[in-house]
């Protein structure tokens, strides 16, 4: 059964979602059993859906990386504009449109004047995010430049990817535990001669929360154990598989950090003229989610937000890097637990025989799982037969 939500504008326009009694909100916290709740997260993902098939289509040699992720960027705002005009409700962008190529494992989003050029061969990660009022749609996919299927350890990588997220999608249930699907990911990425990368988790998503306490791990780390929870109807989840050729452990090598968020538990007393400045700047324009410095055009600015990372009032998303030669390959989709079944708000399909591995799933257990629907079959009702 298609469970990919093929969000038109038409389907879920602006003007339903304006239908929401903006004022008259109570600031309780809700969840997606209700309506408005969810037609914001449905139209957040349709447009996050829009945003990452267009950079996608631009995926070609000889393009920069630093005018897609700009490109990105612009669509998601552009879309973004035509809901909530004039009301007080926050929308923009989640998560700054991210092009990592190759052995980087993320957050590579560079300045133009550090932008590198994609050649032929390179191993895409797209990834970005969208957020109406607070509820985010996050999304990411791996794209190889050229034409033909792709083959050898690119496609192992992201045939990895896609298959732990399809397991994943069908043990996201209320009542399942995240304990069982752990095990299930490690098998699933070692059939494909892969490692998940380290500290890469799924989480559960909030209003203005991207990161919820409630998390899935792709693989058991000694030292890193993570806290068994339940899964509930009515629940979000924003799905994220990063998988490498290599070890899976990723570290920071000397590229710029574009991306950063306010880090609103910390307060310091700034000293620099130019720190405040920027302090003041990114609390009125970015205040709960990450943003790029492409979005901040004032040197002064710039300057000031070295201070704020230094002084831990900023969290840098450092880009990071596996070894040399390994492919690192990334899947990211949400999915609101709906009382019918999982409904998966963002993510692209992939096109039938345009990834190419020559290895495959053999576990039973997983087998099993991955022949089980995403949503269960209505039962017919028994219609009595006329005396």
């Amino acid at each position: 059964e298609e469970t990919s939500l093929k969000l038109s504008q038409d389907k879920m326009s602006a003007e339903d979602v304006e239908k929401v009694d903006v004022e008259g909100e109570e600031e309780e916290e809700l969840d997606c059993s209700t309506p408005e709740v969810v037609n914001k997260y449905q139209f957040a993902g349709g447009v996050a859906n829009a945003a990452i098939a267009f950079v996608s289509s631009e995926i070609k040699a000889g393009k920069s990386v630093a005018e897609l992720c700009e490109a990105g960027d612009k669509l998601i705002n552009e879309k973004l504009a035509s809901v909530y005009k004039g009301k007080k409700v926050e929308k923009g962008i989640a998560f700054p449109t991210c092009v990592s190529l190759n052995n980087c494992c993320g957050h590579f989003s560079p300045l133009k004047e550090d932008s590198i050029d994609l050649k032929e061969g390179d191993v895409c990660k797209i990834d970005l995010g969208v957020h109406v009022d607070g509820y985010v749609a996050l999304v990411a996919t791996t794209v190889v430049v050229g034409s033909g299927p792709v083959t050898g350890r690119a496609a192992d990588a992201i045939m990895a990817c896609k298959t732990a997220g399809d397991v994943i999608i069908r043990m996201l249930q209320p009542g399942k535990k995240n304990s069982e699907i752990t095990p299930l990911l490690e098998k699933c990425v070692d059939a494909y001669g892969c490692k998940a990368v380290d500290g890469v988790v799924s989480h559960q998503i909030k209003r203005f929360t991207t990161d919820g306490t409630k998390v899935i791990t792709n693989k058991n780390v000694p030292g890193h154990a993570v806290q068994e929870c339940t899964f509930e109807a009515n629940e979000a989840y924003a799905v994220d598989v990063v998988v490498s050729t290599g070890e899976g452990k990723c570290r920071e090598l000397d590229t710029k950090c574009t991306v950063f968020k306010r880090a609103s538990d910390n307060k310091y007393n700034l000293k620099m003229k130019t720190a405040r400045e920027a302090l003041y700047k990114i609390e009125q324009t970015h205040p709960k989610m990450p943003f790029s410095l492409r979005d901040i055009d004032d040197p002064r600015t710039r300057l000031g937000i070295t201070e704020c990372v230094r002084r831990e009032l900023l969290q840098p998303h450092p880009v990071l890097y596996e070894k040399d030669d390994e492919i690192v390959a990334q899947m990211k989709f949400c999915v609101l637990l709906m009382p019918k079944g999982p409904l998966k708000i963002t993510g692209i399909d992939m096109v039938e025989g345009s990834v190419k591995s020559d290895k495959l799933i053999e576990d039973e257990g997983l087998l099993e799982v991955l022949k089980q629907p995403i949503k269960k079959k209505k039962e017919k009702k028994e219609v009595p037969k006329a005396v």
